[in-house]
């Protein structure tokens, strides 16, 4: 696949992942924490939250970096009804999509980090 700005493919796995990338790490993130919760009060594996906050980081970076190429490829207005027009208006609610997940991932990180979990 072509990455160039001005070729941006208008459909395929990269406009989904940029656009739905974000709320599954969101989502990965708020169900492993949620799950290894008492793994690291019992044991102290509290790594496994760097790990869980890494992948999430990760996935939602990459998916608002295409975001941001994916608005800047859509050279028409978002109203156009062009092909560069739906790329653009994807590209922005990718963008703002990825921007609140990013805060959310973020919230719950610090959430996590400062609390005492009890580690070894």
């Amino acid at each position: 696949m072509n990455l160039r700005i001005r070729a941006f493919p208008d459909h395929g796995p990269l406009v989904w992942y940029a656009v739905g990338a974000g709320v599954a790490a969101w989502a990965f993130h708020l169900v492993f924490f949620a799950s290894i919760v008492e793994l690291v009060h019992d044991h102290g594996y509290f790594w496994l939250f760097y790990v869980g906050n890494g992948v999430s980081y990760a996935v939602t970076f990459v998916a608002l970096a295409l975001s941001i190429v994916m608005v800047r490829a859509g050279t028409d207005s978002e109203d156009a009804g062009t092909v560069a027009g739906r790329i653009r208006f994807l590209g922005i609610v990718a963008l703002l999509s990825n921007s609140i997940n990013l805060m959310l991932i973020t919230a719950e990180a610090v959430y996590a980090l400062v609390l005492n979990t009890g580690r070894a």
